[in-house]
């Protein structure tokens, strides 16, 4: 084994890639999963920066050749494309977007690919990708006066929103994907602060205190709202109400509909899991354990499925126990 938890170098698994459209899911929903997953590909450093990964896949690991090669697909394709279909949507709807929005989206897909050589792939790909789409609303949207004046209150708190939700999204995913983990509670707080202050520091010089305050605001709450993924956590209430009660009463498996195998980044802990772990524990250990191991990705979760490992483990006949999949 490689010091440093890196794998063989035999290793070289470009089928393990996922494919182009789950790869993106993956990155927004599951970065903790997809980093264990692209290691066992034989990707070293899943989170690298795109000069390393380009060295590794010039060294002839195809698993990285396919990866880079489909982030930067999203990055410098997928991005344009969505933003022009998703722009003329909007038109189309009724709201007004000052011209150029094709340019901003190359713009910053040249960013992210500028990101991506200086903090990683992983982060340039996301920063990049999200930036394009939210400067249709945060940029020419506002240009066009939707939202009243350009420089007024409302207008500020609209960009603001769409800065402080592109780096909430990007901040657990790129950690995710990096090292194998969510930020941590504190982390975010902080990165919330800074994602506040910056915008109030350039602004706060150039145009009025009111403006620049609404963005800081409103960048600084959409920002923790979009970090802690809680808009989602509605639906993971409700997804785990539902499979802990189909499967008390008709006796159905559910534990592979529980949001915790889906989700990597809630903060918040999952009503009905423990309970439904504990239906679950005598008769299906081996889904348990994988429930159990999923939690321990899911930062509100941790402390949720690690009980019942021990009674999974009891239960497990030798023939019958079987390694938890990711």
């Amino acid at each position: 084994m490689a010091q440093g938890g890196t794998r063989p170098s035999s290793v070289d698994a470009p089928e393990q890639v996922p494919g182009l459209l789950k790869l993106l899911l993956l990155l927004l929903f599951r970065p903790v999963d997809l980093h264990y997953r692209l290691r066992a590909a034989g990707i070293r450093v899943p989170g690298a920066r795109l000069g390393t990964l380009c060295r590794e896949q010039s060294e002839g690991d195809q698993a990285t050749a396919v990866y880079v090669r489909r982030m930067l697909l999203v990055l410098l394709v997928g991005a344009p494309v969505v933003t022009q279909v998703l722009g003329l949507a909007l038109m189309t709807a009724g709201l007004p977007l000052e011209r150029g929005w094709v340019l901003s989206a190359l713009f910053c897909s040249a960013v992210g690919l500028l990101v991506a050589q200086v903090l990683g792939l992983a982060a340039g790909v996301l920063l990049g990708s999200l930036s394009s789409l939210a400067t249709l609303v945060g940029l020419h949207a506002t240009a066009a006066d939707a939202f009243g004046p350009e420089l007024g209150g409302v207008a500020g708190m609209v960009v603001g929103v769409c800065l402080g939700s592109v780096a909430g999204l990007a901040c657990g995913s790129i950690s995710g994907i990096a090292i194998g983990r969510g930020p941590s509670v504190v982390r975010v707080q902080m990165a919330a602060i800074l994602a506040s202050l910056t915008p109030m520091l350039l602004w706060s010089g150039t145009t009025n205190a009111s403006y620049a305050g609404a963005v800081a605001a409103s960048a600084l709450v959409a920002f923790l709202v979009s970090a802690f993924r809680l808009p989602l956590y509605a639906l993971e209430v409700l997804a785990s109400a539902v499979a802990y009660a189909v499967e008390r009463w008709t006796g159905r498996p559910t534990l592979g509909w529980v949001p915790v195998r889906h989700h990597n980044l809630s903060y918040l802990p999952h009503p009905f899991l423990g309970r439904h772990l504990a239906l679950a524990v005598r008769s299906r250990p081996a889904e348990v354990l994988a429930v159990a191991d999923a939690c321990l990705r899911s930062p509100g979760n941790i402390v949720v499925g690690w009980p019942w490992v021990v009674q999974a483990l009891e239960s497990a006949s030798p023939e019958g126990a079987r390694e938890p999949r990711a």
